[in-house]
């Protein structure tokens, strides 16, 4: 099978490696359709030295595709049905498990989330992280589904009801996935980043205003106060990003509630928070795949249009280095299909 595999920072090749066989408790997949976000970006470029510790290593989280192969011990599963992947795996027997929680697996040995690889022909995947996918949801669709659930579980944390306002901080793939999930729950959102396409296409995605950026790390926060007197009740931050967390805090209103997807340190102290008495709640991927894919499913949410590039698996080189270039300003999604099928 055809693999893209990773030899260094920037360092990607597709090769040819044997097709794996599914051991207990997996599922081989044949992958149809994949978009790279910020986290495959990150592991691509390997920033901080923290993504990567060996070398070749694949890539991938958000796909879709068939069931190929069939493990030892799984059922509910049968070959050729359409499924897309769960963003993390989880032991599916502790407490948090069994309430449906698995985002929030108590097993250690799923505290750290292990790299799935799905820019290849066919990857094994734990059949705990597969969804299947109903009638009305492609391929495509079905290959972007983080950003929804993430913006689902924020949303449901904050309490947010039809016509409650939203503030989305950054507009890239995760982003545009939470834009999109807010006009598909009736929200009132606006959009804070981007300083190209990626701008417009949050506005195309139903954000009703869009603060964009003129330059990269242009601070926007005291501009948006001022449009918006007294700041933002809600805020979800997307990039994981120092810029972002700036940017999140600084538009929160007093008694306001920001949603966190990632990050380092927080850029207010114990004192702002309770000066502002504010409320800060993670996000930690979600277990909204089955409503995500019934939004999309019922006409309610359409990504679609944020793809802005098409490759096949020989150019995963090309479509990587166009997502680290300046030229990633003025697109939205990549897709990576594996065949013409997809």
């Amino acid at each position: 099978m055809r693999a893209a595999r990773i030899f260094g920072p920037a360092d990607l090749r597709v090769v040819d490696l044997p097709v794996p066989a599914p051991g207990p408790g997996e599922v081989l997949v044949r992958v149809h359709a994949y978009a790279p976000y910020g986290t495959d970006v990150g592991v691509y470029l390997n920033r901080g030295g923290r993504y990567v510790s060996e070398y070749p290593v694949g890539v991938g989280a958000d796909f879709s595709g068939t069931v190929a192969a069939i493990g030892e011990g799984v059922s509910g599963f049968t070959v050729g049905e359409r499924v897309a992947a769960l963003a993390l795996d989880h032991c599916g027997a502790c407490s948090n498990c069994a309430g449906g929680r698995t985002n929030l697996c108590l097993d250690p040995a799923f505290a750290v989330p292990v790299r799935q690889a799905c820019c290849e022909d066919y990857a094994i995947v734990a059949a705990r992280k597969l969804a299947a996918v109903p009638d009305g949801v492609g391929f495509e669709d079905a290959a972007m589904l983080a950003g929804i659930v993430d913006a689902l579980n924020a949303f449901d944390k904050m309490g947010l009801a039809p016509g409650d306002p939203v503030a989305v901080v950054g507009v890239g793939a995760m982003g545009l996935g939470a834009i999109a999930t807010a006009r598909a729950l009736d929200l009132d959102v606006i959009a804070l980043g981007g300083s190209g396409a990626r701008a417009d296409l949050a506005a195309q995605l139903g954000a009703s205003r869009v603060f964009a950026i003129k330059a990269h790390d242009e601070y926007l926060a005291g501009y948006v106060r001022s449009q918006i007197p007294g700041g933002c009740a809600a805020v979800m931050e997307t990039t994981a990003s120092a810029w972002g967390m700036r940017q999140a805090f600084a538009i929160a209103a007093p008694g306001g509630i920001v949603a966190l997807t990632g990050g380092n340190d927080l850029p207010v102290s114990s004192w702002d928070v309770v000066d502002r008495e504010l409320r800060i709640v993670g996000v930690r991927a979600g277990t909204g795949q089955a409503e995500a894919m019934q939004l999309i499913a019922d006409g309610r949410l359409d990504l679609k249009p944020s793809i802005g590039a098409r490759f096949t698996l020989e150019q995963a080189p090309e479509a990587f280095a166009l997502l680290t270039s300046d030229a990633a300003r003025d697109i939205g999604r990549v897709m990576i299909t594996m065949d013409a099928g997809a």
